[in-house]
């Protein structure tokens, strides 16, 4: 059966409000329908407010596109899918946690050696969260609570060139036999202390 779109749950949703006596039902079947467990990666573009007042709106979107360009790829190369980008994100899906994180790892990568025959205002600066967990996938965007905290990490926590890895991750990627070291931190999200991993693949050029 295929996953329902964004307008199709809406649809639902609609009808959730108006029968409140069939709710239980139609959960059950968006769950059988989009549940999924997945690892899921954000990434998102640092310097918006300095580039765009320094070089202009236009400037910055050409250096999201060409982020975006050479980011896509890598998700595929991972096995993951881009389920959406919106604003300067980008934010994928991945059948395991190592998946994600490789990709993540990937993505660095590739815009170091790009970053190396740019000028300072025209290179991009990653910065990415990788989380695991069971989420709602639809066919054009995503839901849950671990989709909410790794897009908090990788859109307001994560510096540039920094992958951020949240307990959930790692401890899924230790049962798929991945041991990842990294500074342990945390912070508050909505009263709910959330911990996760820093980890630094290189430096940016």
């Amino acid at each position: 059966m295929d996953k329902l779109t964004l307008a199709e749950l809406g649809a639902v949703l609609d009808g959730r409000n108006t029968h409140p006596e069939t709710a239980e039902e139609l959960d059950r079947e968006v769950w059988e329908r989009c549940g999924a467990e997945r690892g899921i990666l954000v990434m998102d573009l640092s310097g918006f407010t300095r580039l765009t007042r320094a070089r202009g709106i236009l400037h910055f979107l050409a250096v999201f596109r060409r982020a975006w360009r050479a980011s896509c790829p890598v998700v595929s190369t991972h096995g993951g899918r881009v389920v959406k980008c919106e604003a300067d994100n980008v934010i994928a899906s991945f059948p395991s946690a190592s998946a994600a994180l490789d990709a993540a790892v990937g993505m660095l990568h590739a815009v170091r050696e790009l970053n190396v025959t740019l000028d300072d205002d025209s290179r991009m600066r990653l910065c990415i969260a990788v989380g695991w967990g069971r989420i709602l996938e639809l066919e054009d965007d995503f839901f849950g609570d671990e989709v909410n905290v790794t897009f908090k990490l990788g859109e307001d926590v994560a510096r540039s060139g920094e992958v951020l890895v949240t307990e959930s991750a790692v401890a899924r990627l230790e049962t798929e036999g991945r041991t990842i070291d990294g500074e342990e931190l945390s912070l508050e999200v909505g009263s709910v202390r959330v911990r996760y991993r820093r980890l630094v693949p290189g430096t940016e050029g």
